[in-house]
C-alpha cells in the first residue's frame, strides 16, 4: 500500500487485542479499535472503544537530506538483503526522499470508569503509547518507525446519542514517515574489479602503456621505495 495507508493500518493494528475485565465480562471484553474516518459513524459505536483519527501531516526538517541517500530498510515491494541488522549492506538509494510526521489523535471510549482506568494502564505501556521510546512496526515495508507522544492521557467526559455517559481519554502521537518522489534505485554490488598497472613516471609523462600484473613489484615486497 501506499505512504499513510500503511501507517494507519499499522497504527490499527497496534491496538488490536485489548481487553477490559469486570465482573460481568467473564474472560474480558474485546476493546474495539476503528478510525473515525471515513469508515466510522459514531452512532454505531460498541464500547469500550479506541477511535483513531488524523491530526495534521507536516515537514520534518530536522531529518531532511540532500542529493541521494542510502535507505536502510527494504522499501515495499523490494526484496532484503542478506544482513538486515547491518543498513550499510542496503542496496536501495533515493533521491532527495521528503520526511514527514504524521499525527494522529487517539482517544479511548467507556461506559465504565474502571475501563477507561484500565485501558488507560494498559496504552501507557512500552508496546503501545509509551511517554519515551515508542515505535510503529509497518509490516509493509518492514521498517520499524519512531512514535512520539505529544500530549495525553487526557480525561474528559461526554454523552452519546442516547443521553448516556461516555468516558473518554485522549493522546496526541506523531509517527516518523517518508514520501519518495523519485524512483528507488537498486545498487548492483561489483563482481569482478578490473585493474591496469601503469608506471607512475611514464604515466604523468602522458604514456599509458599497462604493465605485466606478473612483473609489478608491490612496495610491501621491494627493498627500497
Amino acid at each position: 500500500m501506499p505512504f499513510l495507508l500503511n501507517e494507519d493500518k499499522a497504527l490499527k493494528q497496534k491496538f488490536q487485542g485489548l481487553m477490559v475485565h469486570d465482573a460481568t465480562s467473564g474472560a474480558g471484553r474485546k476493546v474495539t479499535v476503528r478510525y473515525r474516518n471515513p469508515e466510522y459513524e459514531l452512532a454505531d459505536a460498541v464500547y469500550p472503544l479506541v477511535l483513531i483519527s488524523h491530526s495534521r501531516i507536516s515537514r520534518a526538517e530536522d531529518r531532511e537530506h540532500r542529493g541521494y541517500v542510502r535507505l536502510h530498510y527494504a522499501p515495499e515491494n523490494f526484496e532484503p538483503w542478506a544482513d538486515m541488522t547491518d543498513p550499510s549492506q542496503s542496496p536501495y538509494m533515493a533521491q532527495m526522499p521528503i520526511p514527514l510526521n504524521v499525527d494522529y489523535q487517539i482517544d479511548a471510549y467507556a461506559r465504565k470508569e474502571t475501563h477507561l482506568i484500565e485501558m488507560t494502564g494498559a496504552m501507557s505501556g512500552f508496546h503501545f503509547l509509551p511517554a519515551r521510546f515508542g515505535y510503529l512496526p509497518i509490516g509493509e515495508d518492514g521498517t520499524v518507525r519512531r512514535l512520539d507522544l505529544l500530549g495525553g492521557p487526557e480525561y474528559s467526559e461526554s454523552k452519546d446519542e442516547q443521553g448516556k455517559r461516555l468516558f473518554i481519554v485522549s493522546w496526541v502521537i506523531r509517527v516518523s514517515s517518508e514520501l519518495f518522489l523519485s524512483d528507488i534505485q537498486t545498487l548492483t554490488p561489483a563482481q569482478r574489479v578490473l585493474v591496469s598497472w601503469l608506471d607512475k613516471r611514464f604515466f604523468d609523462e602522458g604514456h599509458t602503456v599497462e604493465l605485466d600484473p606478473t612483473q609489478v613489484v608491490t612496495p610491501a615486497e621491494a627493498d627500497t621505495p
